[in-house]
């Protein structure tokens, strides 16, 4: 019964993934794809603003957006090294390290900020929270 109970639920989170990405718009699957890419970052004691630019820099095309107005700091620290790791990886790492903050891919066609990586605090991890 477990195992039964198990597998439905791996089936449904797999179905919203699945669903999830479908759902993204063609620049934001541009920007998913460039998330992919494996990059070696060291950052000792560096302003966000700055983890941002670098970011940028080793992954062209990627474009990243710190929420200031909701309370990421442009010169909160970051000490953070990875190598040869997806800046999915890096995201999820670093920001889990730092405490307190996530990012989401925007997807909404029409949107300025559509395929823009969007560092924020709260916990998500790419995809935005249903409400």
């Amino acid at each position: 019964m477990r195992l039964l109970v198990s597998a439905c639920l791996l089936l449904a989170l797999s179905t919203h993934l699945v669903r999830a990405a479908d759902d993204d718009t063609p620049a934001a699957a541009k920007t998913r794809k460039l998330l992919k890419t494996k990059i070696s970052v060291e950052f000792n004691n560096t302003r966000m603003a700055d983890v941002k630019e670098e970011l940028q820099t080793e992954v062209k095309g990627l474009k990243i957006m710190l929420d200031n107005k909701g309370g990421v700091s442009n010169n909160r620290t970051i000490t953070y090294s990875a190598k040869d790791k997806t800046v999915e990886e890096i995201l999820d790492e670093m920001l889990t390290k730092a405490g307190g903050l996530g990012y989401v891919v925007i997807s909404k066609k029409g949107n300025a900020y559509d395929g823009v990586v969007f560092i924020k605090v709260g916990s998500e991890r790419g995809y935005e929270k249903k409400k």
